[in-house]
């Protein structure tokens, strides 16, 4: 276990530092989008889409939490074949993980790539007009790699220096934006029926996405760190973020206006004016800090697969780093498949729909596998007491 983990690693992470990863990762391009996925359902009531579908991902990251209690040390990688096979069946254990382990890393590996991909679009239609879209998803990967030629304490102090330079502007901008706001934008509260508003709420539960990674970084926090603490408070942070968005969206363009606009966080950072003006041009100072935003979401997802195949293949830290620069390059071809921007959200919403139910269900039935096993050895041990 400690060559996997390498050498000199154990308990590196504090509780601060995995909040951060967490919350890190989840606030990046829905930032800019998910305004009007939400009121394209809930309308006025857009707000509350943040609210109710960060709900699944509560649940999600305590089973995920609980099973890295009972394995502690361990990732994914490595208790997934324990659950499946036990100690006196690796090798069942191994192939019965395996699909597991497929699912697990094609989704990072593909959301990733998506990520990448609605970066670019986002930088090449807003600032860089005349820079070709394959050369920004390019210095994203680059970025990525680099944070991969590191062990997970590196990347784990990385995201503690960039969260309060992605939370705080993004809060700040935020609130800024009241100053146009139309409260009768608001109103009614809801005149959508529930079933509409749990659909909504569900497709705003694809923003949440990416707190999977701690099915490998939580095998480094701290022996007495609380990781369902970690969770949900990183959870947490997320969704307020989200919601407050959503909030200011809707009270300043109404949801009418929201359904219109591809990126419409963007126009409302277009809108807000700083007192005194100190920056004329605000969106320039917001994309700054939402390209540092989506570069954590991106490396944090790459990284926890990358690491994941060199616990898969049990090798060593340059494994890591040739493996981190060689699936850049199959990446680049996924992230380009989409032909235009109407298909990157018709894929973005096909992988948030599978994403989101995997998600849950994964760590779900590893959870009551884990619970069969254990009531089994109970049994056997009550059996073998009483014989």
């Amino acid at each position: 276990m400690s060559q996997s983990r390498g050498p000199g690693r154990p308990d590196s992470l504090s509780l601060w530092q995995m909040i951060c990863l967490i919350t890190s990762t989840l606030i990046g391009v829905g930032v800019l989008t998910l305004p009007r996925t939400t009121t394209s359902h809930m309308y006025e009531a857009g707000w509350m889409g943040p609210i109710i579908g960060s709900s699944s991902s509560f649940l999600s990251i305590w089973l995920i939490a609980l099973l890295s209690k009972r394995f502690p040390g361990m990732t994914f990688i490595q208790y997934s074949r324990l659950i499946w096979g036990g100690d006196k069946r690796p090798r069942l254990g191994f192939w019965l993980s395996l699909p597991w382990i497929a699912i697990f890393l094609t989704i990072l590996y593909v959301t990733t790539a998506v990520t990448s991909r609605i970066f670019g679009e986002v930088v090449v239609t807003a600032v860089l007009l005349d820079t070709p879209l394959e050369v920004i998803i390019i210095s994203m990967f680059v970025l990525a790699v680099v944070l991969c030629m590191y062990e997970t304490d590196t990347a784990a102090r990385v995201n503690e220096i960039l969260f309060p330079l992605i939370l705080f502007p993004v809060l700040f901008i935020a609130i800024a934006s009241f100053q146009k706001a139309e409260w009768y934008n608001l109103l009614p509260i809801v005149r959508v029926p529930w079933e509409t508003i749990f659909r909504g709420s569900f497709e705003a539960s694809f923003s949440f996405q990416g707190y999977e990674i701690m099915l490998v970084f939580f095998a480094f926090a701290h022996e007495n760190t609380s990781k369902v603490k970690a969770g949900f408070y990183g959870i947490g942070i997320a969704a307020f973020v989200y919601t407050l968005i959503t909030f200011a969206g809707i009270a300043v363009f109404g949801y009418e206006e929201l359904g219109r606009v591809t990126w419409p966080t963007l126009e409302l950072v277009k809108t807000t004016q700083v007192p005194g003006l100190i920056l004329e041009r605000l969106e320039s100072a917001f994309l700054a800090v939402w390209v540092a935003a989506v570069f954590t979401t991106v490396a944090n997802g790459y990284y926890a697969m990358i690491y994941s195949l060199r616990q898969l293949f049990q090798r060593g830290i340059v494994f890591q780093r040739v493996l981190s620069v060689l699936l850049t390059i199959p990446m680049l071809f996924i992230s380009l498949w989409p032909q235009n921007i109407v298909e990157i959200f018709q894929v973005t919403s096909n992988i948030g729909y599978s994403t989101a139910v995997i998600s849950l269900f994964m760590p779900l039935v590893h959870w009551l596998v884990m619970l069969f096993r254990d009531r089994g050895k109970k049994l056997d041990k009550e059996g073998t007491a009483g014989g």
